[in-house]
């Protein structure tokens, strides 16, 4: 499950998203505006319940010990809640008059934070389709709502499935799979070309 949370936070995060792969799961901290984060802890179900039924102050002691303190002591603004995580992929994305774009198209693991990127790329292809428009075209015509899907195919599932298969990988114990991961991270982080085309596409939605 996902468990989500808005604290404000004693140490500025200067607009600085961070993330720990623990043993116990994904936990993310992501900014938000006057000094206030968005956590998100992917966590085996049995924590998940655990950190939604904790009272505040010891949430607040729980979230910010994972994460070492970075943003030092917190202070709960929204109640936990969490909710399961899985992948689900529609059949159909579009239907006469019909397209959905976004999470409604796709879903994906919150660890990538990729989600609301590939929202955006959807609405931009989806607009565009129809500004071109001759005025006598039907927008809800479906052979133009394919060309749409057709045209965001590619990019969503090859994300799904990196993201899928990321989250399977970081949660195995055994050491040799760990050190090929950590292996294969570090030779990324080596490669300037590689790593610089990840973070524009983190940053901007496209490589």
């Amino acid at each position: 499950k996902g468990v989500v949370a808005n604290f404000r936070c004693a140490l500025p995060h200067r607009d600085t998203a961070f993330q720990w792969f623990r043993p116990d799961g994904v936990l993310a901290y992501l900014p938000l505006p006057d000094q206030q984060m968005s956590m998100v802890w992917s966590a085996p179900d049995a924590l998940a319940d655990e950190l939604v039924a904790l009272p505040p102050e010891a949430l607040c002691a729980r979230v910010a010990e994972a994460g070492g303190f970075r943003l030092g002591e917190l202070e709960l603004i929204t109640p936990a809640a969490a909710f399961p995580l899985r992948l689900m992929r529609v059949n159909e994305v579009v239907r006469p008059r019909l397209a959905l774009i976004g999470d409604a198209a796709h879903a994906i693991h919150p660890l990538s934070g990729h989600g609301i990127n590939l929202g955006y790329q959807d609405a931009r292809t989806l607009a565009a389709q129809l500004a071109d428009l001759p005025d006598w075209r039907d927008p809800g015509d479906l052979s133009l709502l394919r060309a749409y899907a057709r045209a965001r195919a590619e990019e969503t599932a090859l994300l799904q499935y990196t993201t899928h298969g990321l989250n399977r990988l970081f949660k195995p114990a055994n050491p040799l799979l760990a050190g090929l991961r950590n292996l294969g991270l570090n030779l990324t982080n080596q490669f300037p070309v590689l790593r610089n085309s990840l973070v524009r596409y983190a940053v901007s939605g496209h490589f």
